[in-house]
């Protein structure tokens, strides 16, 4: 019985910067999690496969937000301290670790005769994944701006590549699955997921009251309205020389904001994820599976309420 409560103590020990995540501030709509649930449409996996799909990936995606805040020095998450602020960085990066492993446990025992395909698939994600946010991270260590073709060569890493993982979860967790999801779809969505991340961090009021106003900027990261302002105007140089300047005041950020709004970056962006929702759409209609309501729902409670909500605050 002692040998069993300490192991219970040692892992809540572990858990506490995951659960501190988990509890704080408002409900989490994650864009990530409906997206690929809307597979299910489709799919139709047997309640107990939804189950452990979803406690799978819900799990990754909660240890991926506490690493991804250390990484990118975040002050809040929703509306409360960071992890790593409260219980330091030594602690928060070896709960990330051991809550990984408990999930790919927990994979792999439901996985039954599929366990090298369900390794597979995770090793590809995290190979994929970490090399998009070593791009992206070099690019700001570096200050310089990527092009637009490179900055879609990260999403296909880091974004992309959920979207392909989370299919294959679950097409895996339904077992004997025969949809293959076309490829440039989740590329699509992978897009979608982070130019629109990028959009609300910059211009949405209300994420400012769960983040930090602009926290990518903080950051010095280039984001997708940030390409377009210093790409479409390389004569002028106030945006990168801001950047360079991280962290900024409040006062550095508004003129920031101001200065993409005047180049048109805000507006640019907006059509760019029109044209992906559409493309999304059309890719749809190529799989011959039939529409999608829940997915054409998902995207578009995005739009209609693209200024005043937050349907994604997980890692970015």
């Amino acid at each position: 019985m002692t040998t069993i409560s300490k192991i219970d103590m040692d892992e809540e020990i572990l858990a506490r910067p995951i659960l501190h995540t988990l509890q704080s501030g408002p409900e989490n709509r994650n864009i990530v999690k409906q997206f690929v649930r809307s597979f299910n449409f489709w799919i139709k996996c047997p309640k107990d496969a939804r189950k452990t799909f979803i406690e799978v990936g819900d799990g990754f995606q909660d240890l991926f937000v506490v690493s991804d805040d250390i990484l990118d020095e975040t002050i809040l998450r929703r509306g409360i301290p960071a992890a790593h602020l409260v219980y330091g960085v030594p602690l928060s990066v070896r709960a990330t670790i051991y809550r990984g492993i408990l999930l790919f446990q927990n994979l792999l025992s439901y996985a039954d005769d599929n366990k090298d395909i369900a390794l597979d698939d995770l090793i590809r994600l995290g190979i994929h994944f970490f090399t998009g946010q070593g791009l992206e991270i070099h690019y700001r260590n570096i200050d310089k701006c990527p092009t637009f073709d490179d900055y879609n060569v990260i999403l296909h890493h880091k974004s992309a590549h959920a979207f392909i993982w989370g299919t294959q979860l679950l097409k895996l967790c339904a077992k004997n699955v025969k949809i293959e999801f076309n490829p440039d779809l989740c590329d699509k969505m992978g897009q979608f997921l982070q130019i629109y991340d990028d959009y609300i961090n910059l211009h949405n009021p209300k994420y400012a009251a769960v983040r930090v106003f602009c926290d990518d900027l903080d950051e010095g990261k280039f984001s997708y309205p940030i390409i377009h302002g210093i790409q479409s105007h390389p004569e002028d140089h106030r945006l990168l020389d801001l950047l360079k300047k991280r962290p900024l005041d409040i006062e550095s950020k508004k003129l920031f904001v101001d200065i993409l709004e005047s180049f048109g970056s805000f507006k640019y962006t907006r059509k760019v994820l029109e044209d992906l929702k559409d493309g999304i759409f059309a890719d749809v209609d190529k799989m011959n599976m039939g529409k999608n309501p829940y997915l054409e729902r998902v995207l578009q409670n995005i739009f209609d309420n693209f200024e005043t909500e937050i349907y994604y605050d997980g890692c970015d």
